[in-house]
């Protein structure tokens, strides 16, 4: 059996060609450096000056996250979500509760109380490792935060110690008791 068809012997790209006709006329650049006096009224740094320097205690700079800056208003859609959530759990519908908390996350994925109210439900459900890892997001989104982090922190070592991670949980108590 033989293959039949078109057969066309492969093309070798050829290299552009370069137009020779014009002619270019190379351009001279110039550096220009402007030189203008200084005036010499500046102070000359004394002795005492670098001793003060030296004996000032420097304050260790933190970093500010945008949310202690200026905190992000929640949408109506979130708190009637995260209403939602808090009256199923009432009702004892944990997975009710859920369902809203994860839609208030899609709609505010960096609000911190969604992720908190999140891990509480997960850990209500005995989803440790969920719980866990949804609290730590909040950690996440909290930086410069110490209230904050405080908090999740405390929520982390619950979680932990249900789930029966002793160890875990106090490393996580003294994340919390640092703030």
């Amino acid at each position: 059996m033989g293959f039949t068809g078109c057969s066309t012997s492969p093309t070798v790209p050829q290299p552009p060609t370069e137009d020779q006709s014009v002619t270019t006329e190379q351009i001279e650049e110039r550096e220009h450096v402007i030189v203008s006096p200084v005036p010499d009224n500046s102070d000359v740094a004394t002795q005492q000056d670098f001793d003060e320097i030296s004996t000032t205690v420097n304050k260790p700079i933190v970093p500010i996250s945008p949310s202690v800056i200026e905190p992000s208003k929640q949408s109506a859609a979130v708190v009637t979500l995260l209403d939602s959530a808090q009256q199923y759990k009432q009702d004892g519908d944990l997975r009710s509760a859920q369902t809203s908390l994860q839609r208030a996350q899609r709609i505010a994925p960096r609000d911190p109380e969604v992720y908190y109210a999140l891990a509480n439900t997960h850990r209500d459900l005995e989803d440790y490792a969920l719980a866990e890892q949804v609290a730590l997001k909040g950690v996440s989104i909290v930086q410069g935060q110490p209230t904050q982090l405080q908090h999740f922190w405390t929520l982390i070592a619950d979680i932990r110690s249900e789930a029966g991670n002793l160890s875990g949980a106090e490393k996580a108590k003294e994340m919390a008791n640092r703030y």
